[in-house]
């Protein structure tokens, strides 16, 4: 039988950069990596993207009108923070792509990096770890000030879990579990009063 390539060589699932650059978008488009490794990652359900559209649009109708906030869908974050002991720069290289993300505007042309990251928002099902146990570690050491995560049950929203950052610990606190409704308000007066059944139309 013949092994994978990986089998005998574990690098040849590290990329750089460089690399990642250079896939053609839908390829890119189906993997995140984390310090050099590729992650390959699942298409999302209809039900997905349309509570990702709606909860985009009620989050840029929030926005104030100083100062300037974006909120990007589903767009690379690369992260700004790396282990200054690593010394190859694959694994030095790590790029995340939030369901959502709210930040301040950066210039037309910049590329996305959790430095610029206010909340990062992740829509998930009630059995998927990576954005429990995994994004919530990540952001919280890339210092991302909120983290919300929306939990699905089937094609419906179970739940919105909120956590803040302990800036002491670098670490998330849980502040609230959302049901029914998203109320809260976020950085830059970022207020938010939305029932799930609104982020749930099709």
């Amino acid at each position: 039988m013949t092994q994978p390539v990986w089998a005998t060589d574990p690098s040849s699932l590290l990329i750089s950069e460089e690399q990642y650059e250079a896939l053609s978008e839908d390829v890119a488009h189906s993997i995140e990596v984390v310090e050099g490794n590729v992650i390959f990652c699942q298409s999302p359900t209809p039900e997905h993207q349309m509570v990702a559209f709606r909860l985009q649009t009620a989050l840029m109708a929030a926005r104030p009108s100083e100062p300037c906030v974006q909120v990007f869908q589903d767009t690379d974050m690369r992260y700004a923070f790396v282990n200054p002991h690593i010394t190859d720069e694959r694994k030095r290289f790590t790029l995340r792509r939030p369901d959502l993300a709210v930040l301040r505007c950066i210039e037309r042309g910049s590329k996305l990096t959790s430095a610029d990251v206010l909340v990062a928002v992740e829509i998930t099902s009630t059995n998927e770890d990576t954005d429990f146990v995994d994004k919530k570690a990540e952001y919280a050491f890339q210092r991302i000030p909120v983290f919300l995560i929306v939990v699905m049950e089937n094609t419906r929203i179970h739940s919105v879990e909120e956590y803040r950052l302990d800036w002491a610990g670098r670490a998330y606190r849980l502040v609230t579990v959302h049901r029914g409704a998203l109320t809260t308000e976020l950085p830059e007066t970022i207020k938010l009063d939305v029932p799930f059944s609104t982020l749930e139309e099709m």
